[in-house]
C-alpha cells in the first residue's frame, strides 16, 4: 500500500477558484474516512489556511489494518506545507510507515526549490507542486512533488465524466478525474461547486483503497 498512501499524502478543469484566490477567505477542512475493500481502516485530515499572501496546508493521516483482531500495518503521517501564488515555499513531513521511519524536508531557496529526504537531495525548479487534491488545478501542472518519499513524480490528471457517487449515506453528482503515473492509478471525484468529496486508488495487490468524505 505504500505508493498509493504515499502519493494521496493534497481550475484547467474545475469552475471553481484556486483555493488561495482570496486572503480574506477563511479556514477549510476536510475530514475522510478510509477504506480499505470497504472496512473502516483510518482517517485523513486536512486543514486549508489563509496566512496573509500565504497559504498552510496541514494534514494528518492514521491508518491501521487488523486481520483476526491481529494489527497487521500501521500507518501514521504527517505534513505541513506553505504555498504562495500556486507553489510550494516550505514543505515538512514526518511518516511512520508500518514502522518505517520517512521525513522530507523542502524550501524555496533563491530560483530553486531544495528537497532533503531520508534517502536523497534534490534541486528542483523553483515553482513546484505536491499531491495537492484539495485543488484540483494544482494536480493538473506535474510533475509533483511526493510529500512522504520526497520523489519529484510524472502524473497526468484528465476528467473522466460525471457520476452519481455514494458518499457514507449520501448520494452525490460528482466529476470524476483521472490521475495517472508510474505505480499510480488514483481516481478523484468533486462536487459540481469544486469541492472534493471522495478517492479511490486500486492497489498493486488487487485490493481497493478509498477516502469518503464525513
Amino acid at each position: 500500500m505504500r505508493n498509493v498512501s504515499a502519493a494521496i499524502l493534497p481550475g484547467l478543469f474545475l469552475a471553481a477558484a484556486p483555493v488561495w484566490a482570496s486572503a480574506e477567505e477563511g479556514a477549510r477542512t476536510w475530514h475522510f474516512t478510509v477504506l480499505l475493500d470497504g472496512r473502516h481502516i483510518g482517517e485523513h485530515d486536512f486543514a486549508v489556511t489563509h496566512r496573509g499572501d500565504d497559504v498552510v496546508v496541514d494534514t494528518a493521516a492514521h491508518f491501521k489494518v487488523v486481520v483476526a483482531f491481529i494489527p497487521v500495518y500501521a500507518y501514521n503521517h504527517q505534513d505541513r506545507e506553505v504555498w504562495r501564488n500556486g507553489c510550494l515555499l516550505s514543505l515538512s513531513s514526518h511518516t511512520n510507515d508500518n514502522g518505517k521511519q520517512e521525513f522530507v524536508e523542502g524550501a524555496l531557496a533563491g530560483q530553486a526549490f531544495a528537497v532533503r529526504s531520508a534517502g536523497t537531495a534534490l534541486t528542483l525548479p523553483a515553482c513546484v507542486r505536491s499531491f495537492a487534491y484539495w485543488d484540483a488545478s494544482l494536480l493538473a501542472e506535474p510533475p509533483l512533488l511526493n510529500s512522504q518519499t520526497g520523489e519529484f513524480q510524472s502524473a497526468t490528471l484528465a476528467p473522466d465524466g460525471t457520476q452519481d457517487i455514494r458518499v457514507g449515506a449520501r448520494t452525490l453528482a460528482a466529476r470524476r478525474y483521472a490521475l495517472r503515473g508510474p505505480h499510480l492509478s488514483i481516481d478523484v471525484w468533486y462536487s459540481d461547486s469544486g469541492q472534493w468529496v471522495a478517492l479511490e486508488s486500486k492497489l498493486e495487490n488487487g485490493r481497493t483503497l478509498r477516502y469518503e468524505i464525513q
